[in-house]
């Protein structure tokens, strides 16, 4: 039976890490795993809660970065064959990894699954879906059904994929697009992406953004454009755009949104700079 590695990224998440612990015990009839807690410097003493493969960071290290460390460090010491990336503001369902495990093994070219999403009042929420240039198209069916993105709060990844391509791009920092940017980069290298209706968690969402002093909008436009401009043309992204734009001066949230982009297309200019001087230009 092949091994998998449920990792979890936690900051001062122990109000939920522990009913997320205890129902991973619960209810998961996949025999071969183990549960990797990667804590971002935590003060609540939820690293209580944690009785093995604990990884204390020195700082926060953001999402990215928080998985890329539990990958290594389940490479290394389980030499794992899957990889199950889990929010700590969650609760899974019976059968939860085992069902996503079994669509992973239907064929040889998903790399990537991700798992069906309900709020904690048991309502179905955003799962996957299919991103395109005017945002995304929902998928909400019960049949395991080919997407090209899926939540980063609970999917699971093949070993080959990281093989491939390696680990999340950490550009995305603290949190937001890195695994829009992984999932386009598995489906580059020819690897497809499937969502697993069966495979069911509840998921809180905004518990650990919630306890942070930054302006996480802000953070979400600005790698928007970070992701777009890695991927596709301005003309591609300017339908969405205009769309953001129009929302924002509904939302009275004009301000963040073009200060967001600013930082985007900065960061976007530094990216440019930096592959430059690797080739030598």
């Amino acid at each position: 039976m092949k091994h998998c590695s449920i990792i979890i990224v936690n900051y001062n998440g122990k109000e939920y890490l522990k009913d997320c612990l205890k129902s991973i015990k619960e209810n998961t009839s996949y025999k071969n795993y183990s549960v990797i807690i990667v804590d971002n410097h935590s003060t609540d003493g939820s690293t209580k809660l944690v009785k093995k493969d604990l990884i204390i960071n020195k700082k926060n290290e953001g999402f990215a970065k928080g998985n890329n460390i539990g990958i290594k460090y389940s490479i290394e010491k389980y030499d794992s064959d899957y990889f199950y990336m889990l929010n700590n503001d969650t609760k899974v369902k019976p059968n939860w990894l085992s069902e996503a495990i079994k669509t992973m093994e239907k064929d040889y070219s998903i790399g990537i699954v991700g798992s069906k999403q309900l709020t904690f009042e048991d309502k179905p929420t955003i799962s996957a879906g299919w991103i395109h240039m005017f945002g995304v198209k929902y998928y909400y069916g019960n049949e395991d059904k080919e997407v090209n993105w899926v939540s980063g709060a609970g999917m699971l990844i093949k070993r080959e994929v990281i093989d491939v391509i390696g680990l999340f791009d950490e550009i995305y920092s603290p949190a937001y697009y890195e695994e829009t940017d992984f999932e386009k980069r598995t489906m580059v290298a020819g690897f497809k992406i499937f969502h697993s209706p069966k495979s069911i968690f509840l998921h809180k969402g905004g518990a650990t953004t919630s306890k942070l002093k930054t302006n996480f909008n802000e953070i979400h436009y600005r790698n928007r454009i970070i992701y777009f401009s890695k991927y596709h043309s301005l003309i591609y992204f300017f339908p969405r755009l205009i769309i953001d734009l129009l929302r924002g001066m509904k939302n009275k949230q004009l301000k963040t949104i073009l200060s967001g982009y600013k930082k985007g297309f900065a960061k976007k200019k530094e990216m440019l700079l930096l592959n430059n001087v690797k080739k030598g230009l």
